[in-house]
C-alpha cells in the first residue's frame, strides 16, 4: 500500500471534533499554535502596549500640561483636585467598564482588558516621577500622542483595551456606522471641553488637535491593521481556466459563485461566474496579466484585506 506524503505547510485534516479538548487539538493541528501560547502572546502584547501608553503619558504629555482623553483624561482632571495618585483613579474608574466588557463582549476580552488597565494603572504610578523626555511642546504632543495611539492600538488588536472609553467604543462600533477611532474621538472632545473650563483652554485645544491629527487614524491603523493582502473578484465566462490558472499561481483555493449579470438597457440577465480569492500586493500585477491573457473580457477588482487569520493567512504573510 502506498502512503501519501503531506507537505509540512499543508493544513492537516481535522476529523470529528466534538469536545473542547478536541477543539484545542484541532486548532493545534490546523495552525501549529498552542492555544495557551497564543493567549500568552496576546496578554504580553497588551501589557507591553500599556507600558508604552504609560511612558507616552508620563514622559511626554503630563509634564507638559497636556491631557489624554477617556477615563484616563478624567483621572488626570480628578488627580488635580484630589490628592490621590492618578493611577489609582485609572484603576477605580475603569472597573465598571471591565464589568461591561465581561457582560457585553465576553469573559476572555474582559480578562485581557482588566490586565491591560491594571498594568496601565501600576505603570503610571511607577513612571509618575520620571523626568520629562522633552520640554518642546509640539514634540511632546506628537511623540506622546503617537505612543498612546500605539498602546491603544496594540491592545485593541489583541482583544483587550486600556481605557473604559475604548471598551464602550468597541461595543458601539459593532452597532453603529462609526469606527473605534471616531467614537473615541467624540468621547475625548467632550472631555476636552470640560478640561477647558477646569484646567486651561490652551491645553485642552492642543490635546484635541493631538487626538484629531495623530491618535484617531493611528489607532484605527494599528487596531484594524493592514495585512498587505488583497481580495480579488473576477467576473468571467471562462471560470474553469481562470480558476485553474489562479490556483496554480498562488497555491491557494479559489471560490466560485454562479450569479446573474443584469443589463439595465435591455432588461436581460445572463449567467456569469465570480471567482473570489486572496493574493498579495506583490502578486497583483502578474495575476492581472495572466487572467487577461486567458480572458481579455474579464472584470477584475481588488480590495484591501485588513486582517488575516488561519493557516492560509500565515502563508500569505510569509510570502508578503
Amino acid at each position: 500500500m502506498s502512503h501519501a506524503t503531506l507537505d509540512p505547510d499543508t493544513p492537516r485534516p481535522v476529523r470529528d471534533v466534538t469536545g473542547a479538548g478536541d477543539a484545542r487539538r484541532a486548532l493545534l493541528l490546523r495552525t501549529g499554535k498552542h492555544p495557551v501560547a497564543a493567549e500568552a502572546y496576546k496578554i504580553v502584547s497588551i501589557v507591553l502596549g500599556a507600558v508604552v501608553f504609560a511612558v507616552g503619558l508620563e514622559g511626554f504629555l503630563i509634564p507638559n500640561d497636556f491631557l489624554d482623553g477617556g477615563v484616563v483624561g478624567v483621572s488626570i482632571i480628578a488627580a488635580r483636585f484630589v490628592d490621590v495618585p492618578m493611577g489609582l483613579f485609572i484603576g477605580l474608574l475603569n472597573l465598571p467598564f471591565v464589568v461591561l466588557s465581561w457582560v457585553m463582549v465576553g469573559r476572555r476580552s474582559a480578562v485581557r482588558t482588566g490586565i491591560g488597565i491594571a498594568t496601565l494603572s501600576a505603570a503610571t504610578i511607577v513612571f509618575h516621577h520620571m523626568e520629562p523626555l522633552t520640554d518642546e511642546s509640539w514634540l511632546a504632543l506628537v511623540c506622546g500622542g503617537a505612543m498612546i495611539a500605539v498602546g491603544i492600538g496594540v491592545a485593541l488588536r489583541h482583544g483587550g483595551a486600556l481605557d473604559g472609553s475604548e471598551v464602550l467604543a468597541t461595543i458601539l462600533a459593532s452597532r453603529t456606522p462609526f469606527t473605534v477611532g471616531q467614537l473615541i474621538l467624540y468621547v475625548n472632545l467632550a472631555i476636552f471641553a470640560v478640561a477647558g473650563f477646569v484646567i486651561s483652554w490652551e491645553s485642552a485645544l492642543l490635546s484635541a488637535v493631538l487626538f484629531y491629527v495623530v491618535v484617531k487614524d493611528l489607532v484605527d491603523q494599528i487596531a484594524h491593521g493592514e495585512s498587505g493582502a488583497r481580495q480579488v473578484k473576477v467576473v468571467t465566462e471562462r471560470h474553469e481556466e481562470v480558476a485553474r490558472l489562479v490556483s496554480s499561481h498562488t497555491n491557494r483555493p479559489v471560490l466560485l459563485d454562479r450569479v446573474q449579470r443584469y443589463f439595465p438597457d435591455t432588461g436581460l440577465a445572463e449567467d456569469v461566474w465570480v471567482l473570489t480569492f486572496a493574493t498579495t500586493r506583490l502578486e497583483e500585477v502578474a495575476i492581472v496579466e495572466e487572467i487577461e491573457a486567458v480572458d481579455p473580457a474579464a472584470n477584475i477588482t481588488f480590495s484591501d484585506i485588513a486582517n488575516l487569520h488561519g493557516p492560509m493567512a500565515e502563508s500569505m504573510t510569509l510570502q508578503h
